[in-house]
């Protein structure tokens, strides 16, 4: 779906047609959701907007290449499956726009044995982890490492999401050579499993989304992958979820983003899954495995009052020391 120029200049009569607010790239079906919402609040907050999909992307990029056409904010749901679209947005970046995610961040972040090594570098507690690539033993390093791993352990690929290639109970090397064959940078982790501790009932383990500098962590059942809401955010156990996610969110750079963090019997707290830069943002009320409604909906207006033109005027409002 894309808003045609005419119903631009009809809502904003002032504002050049060649101006596009908010710009929304996407490729995925389930996102359909997302970008009528992030619409939506534009029109709200008397921004135009558009949205580009799958073949339209290549109408975006040339309009990139039109000076007429400015895109001061744009939330890019499409580069990872439409590379084409990484040097443009790149040079949107270089050029001011404000892009939801850093078009070079989320390359860089979606490598999962970089991420693990940068988040070991600064301290960040995450399981015991051994990265192999399609040139080692893998016979051999399984078993010198194999005390610390454990057994049954986990294997992931080194790149994708949605837990896709993933083996959660792998024991011999040829689980670990099946996800290899299908990495396509060929690397894999190898991961301790942890075992949650249990919280009024449900396992410790979340998923804390990151939104525009705002926290907002959630109960997230590694094994149904249902969401629901922790009913008390002042509990003490809520308050290292906030701060691995502040401290994630310094490394990697992303301000859009979710991070799986488990807490043990022990209240040790591990990030199972790092940076997850493309967040699934299908709605609960219409899939059993969704985000719960009202965090998207804050989410939707986290994104769309991140508006460059909207923080200024916020800023320009806010009375001066």
């Amino acid at each position: 779906m894309r808003t045609s120029l005419k119903w631009v200049e009809k809502l904003f009569p002032c504002r050049p047609a060649r101006l596009y607010d908010l710009v929304v790239l996407w490729d995925w079906e389930y996102d359909d959701d997302l970008v009528q919402a992030l619409l939506a609040g534009a029109v709200r907050r008397r921004l135009s907007a558009a949205a580009f999909r799958s073949a339209e992307l290549t109408v975006f990029v040339d309009l990139c290449r039109n000076p007429l056409y400015s895109f001061p904010y744009l939330i890019d749901r499409a580069s990872d499956v439409h590379p084409f679209l990484l040097p443009v947005l790149s040079e949107l970046h270089q050029a001011g726009a404000q892009i939801s995610n850093d078009p070079e961040r989320m390359v860089w972040c979606r490598d999962k044995a970089t991420m693990h090594l940068e988040l070991v570098q600064h301290g960040i507690p995450v399981p015991y982890g051994l990265i192999l690539s399609d040139q080692d033993h893998l016979e051999q390093a399984l078993q010198q490492t194999q005390d610390k791993l454990g057994s049954p352990f986990v294997v992931k690929p080194a790149e994708g999401g949605g837990g896709e290639g993933v083996i959660l109970d792998a024991q011999t090397p040829e689980h670990i050579c099946q996800v290899m064959r299908e990495s396509r940078l060929g690397k894999v982790i190898l991961q301790k499993r942890i075992e949650p501790a249990e919280i009024d009932g449900r396992r410790a383990w979340f998923r804390v989304l990151y939104v525009m500098d705002e926290i907002l962590p959630c109960f997230w059942d590694d094994r149904t992958h249902l969401y629901s809401l922790i009913d008390d955010l002042s509990a003490p156990w809520v308050a290292p979820l906030m701060d691995l996610a502040r401290r994630i969110a310094a490394v990697s750079g992303m301000r859009f983003f979710s991070s799986e963090i488990a807490m043990t019997g022990g209240h040790e707290y591990y990030v199972i899954d790092f940076v997850n830069e493309m967040c699934d943002m299908r709605l609960q009320s219409r899939h059993p495995d969704g985000v719960p409604d009202a965090l998207f909906h804050r989410m939707i207006d986290l994104l769309v009052s991140h508006h460059p033109y909207l923080q200024h005027k916020i800023r320009a409002s806010s009375p001066q020391r």
